[in-house]
């Protein structure tokens, strides 16, 4: 595979690590914790790099076309809607 197909392959995933990172380091640059207790979000590297790498996992999602390749779906069968179950009133009293 040459560059340019990995690229086109994986643009999403390329293009949510990008998404994530700069919101992971602003959100830790201008609302983090300055304390460093947080791990998170106590220094602006971390913070990108957390954030990157769970948009990157989010925006992998499946190669495009990959429904169109595994053909049309079958419906699923309806099945008519059951009542519930009738409870005996209590007799008596």
């Amino acid at each position: 595979m040459n560059a340019r197909a990995i690229a086109r392959a994986h643009w999403r995933t390329a293009g949510g690590a990008a998404v994530g990172a700069a919101a992971g380091a602003a959100y830790a640059y201008f609302i983090g914790c300055n304390t460093g207790t947080c791990p998170l979000t106590s220094s602006v590297w971390t913070a990108a790099l957390f954030f990157g790498f769970a948009a990157a996992w989010l925006w992998s999602g499946s190669p495009a076309g990959a429904q169109a390749a595994t053909g049309p779906t079958r419906p699923r069968a309806s099945r008519a809607p059951v009542a519930p179950p009738r409870c005996a009133a209590p007799r008596g009293l």
